[in-house]
C-alpha cells in the first residue's frame, strides 16, 4: 500500500509540473502583439493620389520612384490611400535630386470638420497652404528645406504651431535614410540614424491618425525632384 501511495504522489507531482509548463507555454499568446510593418512599393507608390502640376516614374537603374515638378508647378504631392492611427511609423529612403529639392512630408493628415478623408477641391493647384492653413489638420515635418532658408522643423496644422526646429540641415545630395513617426505624443524626425527633431503633442489636443503624404518644393529658378524607394509604414 505504501508503495502504491509513492506511485500515487509522484504521479500528481508530474501532473502538477505538467500543468505549470502548459500555462508557460499559454502567456506568450496573451501578451501584447509586436507591431509589424507594412512595405510599400515604389509601384505601388506610384498608384497612390498624385497632386500638382508634374510627373511620377519609375527609375529601374535606381529601384526607385521620381517624383518631379514641371513648369507651372506651386508644388507636388503624393498622397496614401489609406489613413493610420495615432501610433505610426513610416522609414523610407530619399534621394533630393538638388539642394532646392525641399521635402515635406505630412502626417495624420485629415479634413478638419470630420477627421475623415481629406476632401481636395476640383481646383486644386498643389499650394502648400492647403497644407496648413486651411481645411486639413496634419503634422508637417519638412528638411532638406536650405533652399527655403529654414533648417528642418514640424508643425501642427492647421495654425502652424511650431513643434521643434533643427540647429542645421543634415540631408545628403544622396540616399537618405528617414524615420517620421509620432507615439504617446511625440512626433519626430530621424536622419540617417540620429534623432534630428523631436516634439511633443499630448492629451486631448492631439491629432487623429490621418493619411501620409510626400511633397516636394523648389524655388523660381530651380524645379524640386527626388528619389523614394524602401518605404515601411508601422502602426502599433
Amino acid at each position: 500500500m505504501r508503495y502504491v501511495s509513492m506511485i500515487a504522489l509522484s504521479m500528481l507531482i508530474l501532473a502538477g509540473c505538467s500543468g505549470g509548463e502548459q500555462a508557460e507555454t499559454e502567456m506568450p499568446e496573451a501578451a501584447e502583439k509586436v507591431a509589424q510593418g507594412e512595405s510599400i512599393s515604389v509601384d505601388a507608390m506610384k498608384n497612390w493620389q498624385f497632386l500638382g502640376t508634374g510627373s511620377l516614374e519609375l527609375v529601374a537603374s535606381e529601384g526607385a520612384l521620381r517624383m518631379s515638378e514641371t513648369e507651372g508647378t506651386v508644388g507636388v504631392t503624393l498622397v496614401s490611400p489609406k489613413s493610420y492611427g495615432k501610433n505610426v511609423t513610416i522609414s523610407f529612403k530619399v534621394k533630393p535630386e538638388s539642394y532646392e529639392s525641399v521635402n515635406v512630408v505630412f502626417l495624420s493628415a485629415a479634413d478638419v470638420a470630420t477627421g475623415g478623408d481629406i476632401v481636395v477641391p476640383t481646383d486644386y493647384a498643389g499650394g502648400f497652404n492647403f497644407w496648413t492653413a486651411e481645411n486639413v489638420q496634419d503634422y508637417v515635418i519638412a528638411f532638406n528645406n536650405g533652399a527655403h532658408n529654414r533648417f528642418p522643423f514640424i508643425l501642427k496644422c492647421p495654425g502652424s504651431e511650431n513643434m521643434g526646429e533643427a540647429e542645421k540641415n543634415v540631408t545628403k545630395l544622396d540616399w537618405n535614410d528617414v524615420e517620421i513617426g509620432r507615439e504617446n505624443g511625440k512626433v519626430w524626425l530621424k536622419m540617417n540614424g540620429a534623432l534630428v527633431i523631436e516634439g511633443t503633442d499630448a492629451g486631448a489636443e492631439s491629432l487623429p491618425g490621418g493619411k501620409i503624404g510626400f511633397r516636394l518644393r523648389g524655388t523660381p529658378d530651380s524645379l524640386a525632384s527626388a528619389l523614394y524607394k524602401d518605404l515601411v509604414i508601422t502602426e502599433k
